[in-house]
């Protein structure tokens, strides 16, 4: 199944990248305030036409999230429909600032090997 986004989907091991580049994509589609504000409800005097936007922007929101993230991860975020807690949930378990991510992270970089016929030390 191909993403609707110009990027990789978060696979478990870029989620450094795809969160910026998810963050891009949110911005585009105006639904980053989600993520980063604290959420505030659609106001009272808005109308019809607003208020309708603004859940549309907000479920469109969490789906872009969701299209964003491989098949296997579906589980972490199936139980909720709200952004904000999506981009939480995929931030406590992708973010490398456990003590267990970080070894992870280790132990792949001492395993890099420079090939010199593949890359230059630059792309290395």
């Amino acid at each position: 199944m191909s993403s609707p986004l110009p990027f990789s989907k978060l696979d478990g091991s870029n989620y450094t990248s795809w969160k910026e580049n998810m963050k891009v994509v949110l911005m585009d589609r105006g639904c980053w305030s989600f993520i980063i504000e604290e959420d505030k409800p659609c106001p009272e005097q808005a109308t019809e036409k607003e208020k309708f936007e603004y859940v549309w922007r907000k479920q469109r929101c969490y789906t872009t999230i969701y299209q964003g993230i491989e098949r296997k991860f579906f589980p972490l975020i199936r139980h909720t429909t709200d952004c904000k807690e999506a981009w939480k949930i995929l931030k406590s378990n992708f973010e490398p600032t456990s003590k267990a991510r970080l070894a992870v992270l280790i132990d792949e970089f001492f395993e890099l090997k420079f090939n010199p016929e593949e890359e230059t030390i630059g792309i290395f």
